[in-house]
């Protein structure tokens, strides 16, 4: 969360919750605030919007359309596991769209009296960096920055306007102390190997994946390798009742695909759809998916294996040799998804779903699949903003931030 007072406003950009180990009680000062902008629909950065809600906080909720749809979905299933009613449910949504006010990209919006401008962040669809200016400062707050050139998303703005200097950067650094070591196209050949070698041994492929964002990521490198007929056929099950609505959320606003994947549409190859891709829509279904031998691809939600229907399969499938566990996600200390892997390089037992289970299954991870960006190119993003005074480090852990802003102290003399 990121309060900007300007003007004699008071603005809140994100609303999030802590993710992992991290606790963080809910700021009193988050409540003071008079409107809301939500940069993307992570639960990281939107979780805590039905705590600012349930206290009767009834102001404006500014972000792009696509950002708001998803948001909306996000929210409802994270309310939805939380174990609320249907009805309490429906209440919040029905508030949250009584509350929603979307702004397109790069067109300035009047909140508060301030001017809010949006650019595309290029982290997931609809993410944005949100620009507030007043008369009397300008500021830019980064939101989650994702990697240029990455599938499906356009890259992170850097045109900004010039004339006037920006007081206060605020921008992440989740990655501020490293630089991605893999290519996309070192992804899509290490994805095509791991899943060559399971479907050689006709093994089950089990991958816990976000549904926002890296879902339709790995489909797109998926749709990449079919059509190129670079993987044998294999059938895909996306097993997430999330994954399957915001990938169709993400149809809805192909508009703002990147040139790459609008070429492809235009050639009739849509990057999110392919043979062998099969939709499990009931939680029976996925239940007899347990019975199914491989090959077979199974990408089902939580991405940290913190609940979802990857459970089930996890249960099933970690006790044989003849399944590969593939994590495309970062797994945080103390999630069941980091324990997975520790257990994978110790051998022995892992809690899944209340059981002990015994890990004998493939565990790989394929890296480099990230949506953040990482030191090179978050310095990249801040270089195109003109005349910064002075630059706020969020978003990521105190070493992260110590090392980017040494790092780019340095090569900034």
């Amino acid at each position: 969360m990121t309060r900007v007072d300007s003007g004699g406003r008071r603005l809140l950009v994100d609303c999030g919750v802590a993710q992992g180990r991290e606790e963080m009680a809910f700021p009193e000062a988050a409540r003071d605030a008079e409107a809301l902008v939500l940069t993307h629909g992570h639960l990281d950065h939107i979780g805590h919007v039905p705590t600012l809600l349930e206290g009767g906080w009834d102001g404006p909720i500014y972000g792009t359309q696509a950002t708001l749809e998803i948001a909306k979905l996000s929210l409802e299933d994270s309310l939805g596991m939380q174990g609320l009613r249907d009805n309490e449910i429906e209440r919040f949504l029905a508030r949250f769209r009584q509350l929603s006010r979307p702004v397109p990209y790069g067109e300035r919006a009047s909140v508060l009296g301030l001017d809010l401008t949006l650019h595309e962040a290029g982290h997931i669809l609809g993410s944005a960096s949100a620009e507030i200016a007043s008369a009397a400062s300008r500021v830019i707050v980064s939101g989650d920055l994702g990697r240029p050139d990455s599938p499906i998303l356009r890259d992170p703005n850097t045109e900004w306007a010039r004339g006037r200097a920006v007081d206060v950067v605020v921008m992440e650094s989740t990655y501020g102390s490293r630089e991605h070591a893999h290519t996309h196209d070192d992804i899509e050949r290490e994805l095509e190997a791991i899943l060559k070698d399971a479907i050689a041994r006709k093994a089950k492929v089990l991958v816990p994946a976000f549904a926002i964002g890296r879902t339709q990521t790995l489909l797109y490198f998926l749709d990449s390798l079919v059509e190129a007929r670079r993987i044998p056929e294999v059938p895909v099950m996306i097993d997430t009742p999330m994954g399957l609505a915001v990938t169709k959320t993400y149809k809805r606003f192909r508009r703002l695909y990147d040139k790459e994947s609008l070429a492809k549409l235009a050639r009739g190859d849509d990057p999110l759809d392919f043979a062998d891709l099969f939709a499990v829509e009931r939680g029976r279904d996925s239940r007899k998916l347990h019975d199914v031998e491989g090959p077979m691809v199974i990408i089902a939600g939580s991405g940290m294996c913190t609940g979802g229907r990857i459970l089930g399969h996890l249960r099933e499938g970690l006790p044989s040799p003849n399944t590969t566990v593939l994590f495309v996600g970062y797994q945080a200390e103390g999630t069941p998804g980091r324990r997975i892997q520790e257990a994978a390089k110790r051998g022995g037992k892992v809690r899944v779903d209340g059981e002990e289970v015994l890990v004998r299954a493939r565990v790989a991870t394929l890296r480099g699949l990230s949506a953040h960006a990482d030191r090179k190119e978050l310095r990249a993003w801040l270089a195109s903003i003109p005349g910064v005074r002075r630059v706020a480090l969020h978003h990521g852990d105190v070493e992260a931030q110590t090392s980017f802003a040494a790092w780019a102290s340095r090569r900034a003399d």
